[in-house]
């Protein structure tokens, strides 16, 4: 086989590829003999076609698949043997074979860049440090204490706190209920917001009994009421007119926060051990949270660094990521995906990302940052013991899926923003609460 490697443009390579005569002419002799043994034509036994019939009847669409194959399989061999990185699929153009004759083709692909980092050591950069307080501890315990309430019926008037069993039933203009939007046994928690007003629902029904119905207007809809203490509000066109029939009245009882309720969550001693567990757990996710923003903030700088384009077929390539995920995240949900909008508003994050991408792997390369099987394994014990599998039925699983490699390549790239932090000079500075 003989190659020609030419470039067309900054990342652009051209590859003209010539394979002998022979060799074509041997492919194409094999596959009609094996065409002829598994053909049915009639009047001929299955496996004794002859092969001069196999060529008169199915000649040209078989040579045209076996030079399909062979363009296939000579471009990835020459890509190897050249030393190319394709970044996106080839443009195969200009093929030329006819019988007796060289296979001659040309592929145009896009190749990553070859990129020499400097400045990345000694890179002054702000660690944001997220100190565990103790009023986010004591916020994780009575939510665990709301976790763990008991709710018994009560016959009396409902009451900050209480959970209502309602039917509801939204109304139109007329006070007529419209079809389809009743909604049965909904549980509705009355409860003050963290100013320690009423919250719209509890505001008009307190005071209601079992038995009891009444008409209340609201923005949103009934249902997204009963976690309102938890979440941000998100407004709904209203206001709206809904129908609210007292089932029951249930009063909730908080557990006392002691031994005995960290025994029941856990496998804990007592509350201080339950306390020191929850302690541990939040500064675990601090520090990654403040090792995400460390990496963001050198990459920032080495992109400030280091001045350089990318070819655009890997902005593509990653924005086709991008929206795979948001698919596969969506799959299932009745709407439609606007992928022109999701390129459009990704662009800057696709073109970030790549350059992210090549700039720690220009470093790993320069610095000879390597994974080792010790390396490895140690992840894989973590994720074993993560999702309670076997490590080599997790090692098994992840190499028959491919996810091996692409694990190699998260691992190596760790270990270069390791080593970039280890390089440079941080600053520490204290925020108020980690960014998940």
């Amino acid at each position: 086989m003989k190659v020609q490697v030419t470039e067309s443009g900054t990342w652009r390579r051209t590859l003209e590829i010539e394979a002998p005569a022979e060799d074509v002419e041997k492919r194409i002799e094999a596959a009609y003999k094996k065409y002829s043994k598994s053909l049915n034509i009639p009047g001929f036994r299955k496996g004794k076609v002859p092969v001069n019939v196999v060529k008169k009847q199915f000649g040209p669409a078989i040579r045209g698949e076996v030079v399909q194959e062979m363009v296939e399989e000579f471009y990835r061999e020459a890509s190897q043997a050249e030393g190319i990185h394709p970044v996106a699929q080839a443009d195969i153009e200009d093929i030329s074979f006819n019988e007796g004759q060289p296979l001659i083709f040309k592929a145009s692909v896009d190749v990553r860049p070859e990129i020499k980092v400097d400045h990345y050591k000694g890179l002054q950069v702000k660690r944001p440090i997220f100190p565990v307080k103790d009023e986010q501890i004591d916020a994780q315990l009575s939510y665990i204490q709301e976790q763990n309430a008991t709710e018994q019926i009560v016959e009396r008037a409902a009451g900050f706190g209480d959970v209502l069993l309602v039917d509801v039933e939204e109304l139109n203009e007329k006070n007529q209920t419209k079809p389809a939007t009743r909604q049965e046994d909904q549980r509705i928690r009355l409860f003050k917001d963290k100013d320690d007003k009423p919250s719209e629902l509890a505001e008009q029904l307190l005071g209601i009994v079992a038995g009891e119905t009444r008409d209340i207007k609201l923005k949103r809809a009934v249902a997204d009421h009963e976690h309102d203490h938890d979440h941000e509000h998100h407004d709904h066109e209203g206001p709206a007119t809904f129908r609210v029939t007292v089932k029951g009245v249930h009063e909730r009882t908080l557990p006392k926060l002691d031994d005995e309720l960290a025994k029941d969550v856990g496998d804990y001693e007592n509350l201080e051990a339950l306390k020191t567990r929850i302690r541990s757990d939040m500064q675990i996710q601090s520090d990654r949270a403040s090792r995400r923003r460390v990496e963001e903030h050198l990459v920032d700088a080495l992109i400030e660094q280091n001045a350089f384009d990318v070819p655009d077929s890997m902005v593509e390539t990653y924005l086709n990521g991008i929206i795979e995920s948001y698919k596969r995240e969506h799959a299932g949900h009745n709407h439609p995906i606007d992928e022109e909008a999701i390129r459009r508003d990704g662009r800057d994050s696709a073109l970030r990302g790549v350059k992210r991408y090549l700039l720690l792997n220009a470093i790993s390369e320069q610095e000879k940052i390597e994974v080792i099987e010790a390396d490895l394994d140690k992840h894989l014990a973590s994720m074993a013991e993560q999702y309670k599998i076997e490590g080599s039925q997790l090692r098994q699983i992840l190499s028959g899926s491919g996810q091996l490699d692409q694990l190699y390549s998260d691992l190596k790239m760790e270990k270069t923003v390791d080593f970039l932090i280890e390089q440079s000079s941080l600053e520490d500075v204290e925020e108020v609460e980690a960014q998940n």
